[in-house]
């Protein structure tokens, strides 16, 4: 099974939050991805914060080297309109990045790991675990 990780996720794992390494250390690093979107996310937060970015900018950045980082692509493109329409239908609502990530994780079959699991509920076909 391989694993999706939002930016709160990566986050937790950067700052050595113990459930989320300790989940990172039983699997292999070819079980975790994150999306170009997360990793985009982190490191803005990151830029926003000085203090932040002094204390764990290597820390993402040797985080990221070592995970799959996913890019997107027509799959995942075809997944964000499918969901996108199928939302709009039953009334909900979901922010554009987060539709992205939801539409990353189904695409490609992986579990997305998210301290929001409520966020994706709606989300038909998505697994969301979380490890915090």
């Amino acid at each position: 099974m391989k694993y999706l990780l939002d930016s709160d996720a990566i986050a937790a794992a950067i700052k050595g939050r113990l459930p989320v390494v300790l989940k990172l250390q039983a699997l292999r690093p070819s079980d975790v991805a994150v999306s170009v979107i997360g990793a985009a996310e982190a490191e803005t937060a990151l830029r926003l914060n000085p203090r932040a970015q002094a204390r764990y900018g290597k820390l993402l950045k040797e985080f990221l080297q070592s995970v799959q980082v996913l890019e997107l692509g027509a799959a995942e493109a075809k997944q964000a309109v499918t969901l996108g329409v199928y939302l709009q239908a039953a009334g909900e609502k979901m922010a554009p990045l987060d539709l992205w990530l939801a539409a990353t994780a189904v695409a490609r079959q992986l579990v997305l790991v998210t301290d929001r699991k409520s966020t994706f509920a709606s989300v038909p076909n998505l697994e969301v675990e979380r490890w915090a």
